[in-house]
């Protein structure tokens, strides 16, 4: 029983096992894969003989350097496959353990996180050192009629291209570290939605993020997610959220996107109310937010 590191020469055997397998947890698609090969966190398990294949295929993100101040890397668990059969002495535990172990071995500090959604997968993940950290609760909104407008302090206005260091201030002011986004993955999401920004005297208060798909077939129907929604502490409680949701439910409906979906954490129930309050109903199972943290030694 082999578990070493994925290779570029493993993708045919991959992709097999993409297809015929026992358990699968994927966040990301098969064309992806090509770009996890050879990374830190991105494992395979090899069948006994020359060519036999893999019989499972886990992969991290490498963690990222996070640019807000005191939080550690950030890696996510981005794909787990585990084969209809297992050779002696295999185990999905040993290859999200080898895994891990390829993480640390950089000697910095970082945490990983992950979304499961079977049991199955939360038990090996806790099994590994992972802890549950939070819950997330997913929402949608599927009436017609606009909420009613209302009257706030901010002005409304795209996000600039140079604001991005801004941005990363204020989503690391209005989030706890587990829910901070970086950088890197800010710059993505200007790149993937609508960013609108809410401007109090002459600075970024807060913004909001969707992003629309449109029904490419006559039975499909065009939805819309609102990825981000924040607003920075000192300009808290004055509406700006309701605001930037109402606009942004507006954005939408214009784009004959009237499902709009969006998830929130379990320990932020003023969001939770808001969203409730305009008439977001919450859809689906909760969620656990599993954390593996290795921290500097002392």
């Amino acid at each position: 029983m082999t578990i070493r590191p994925a290779t570029p020469a493993d993708l045919p055997a991959i992709r097999r096992l993409w297809q015929e397998n026992r358990h699968s947890f994927l966040t990301c698609g098969l064309e992806d894969v090509p770009g996890l090969l050879g990374k830190a966190g991105v494992a395979v398990g090899a069948l006994p003989g020359e060519g036999a294949g893999v019989w499972g295929f886990v992969a991290f993100d490498a963690p990222a350097p996070n640019a807000v101040a005191g939080s550690l890397a950030d890696g996510a668990l981005r794909a787990l496959v585990i084969g209809r059969s297992l050779p002696p002495g295999a185990s999905a535990e040993g290859l999200i353990g080898q895994a891990i172990v390829a993480v640390a071995a950089a000697g910095q500090p970082f945490q990983l996180t992950a979304l499961p959604d079977e049991s199955w997968l939360e038990r090996l993940l806790i099994g590994q050192g992972f802890a549950v950290a939070d819950h997330l609760y997913f929402y949608q909104r599927t009436r017609r009629n606009l909420p009613a407008a209302t009257t706030g302090p901010a002005l409304f206005r795209p996000l600039r291209p140079d604001e991005l260091t801004a941005l990363t201030a204020l989503d690391a002011a209005a989030f706890p570290p587990l829910w901070r986004m970086t950088h890197a993955e800010l710059l993505e999401l200007i790149f993937t939605c609508r960013v609108q920004a809410a401007e109090m005297d002459g600075e970024l208060a807060g913004y909001a993020a969707i992003s629309l798909h449109t029904a490419q077939e006559r039975n499909d129907e065009s939805q819309a997610q609102l990825a981000r929604l924040a607003v920075h502490p000192a300009w808290q409680g004055q509406g700006i959220g309701r605001q930037l949701l109402i606009e942004s439910i507006a954005h939408a409906h214009a784009h004959g996107c009237y499902r709009i979906s969006l998830n929130t954490p379990e320990s932020n129930p003023n969001a939770q109310r808001l969203y409730e309050s305009l008439h977001f109903r919450r859809h689906g199972a909760r969620r656990p937010v599993l954390v593996f943290k290795k921290k500097r030694e002392a």
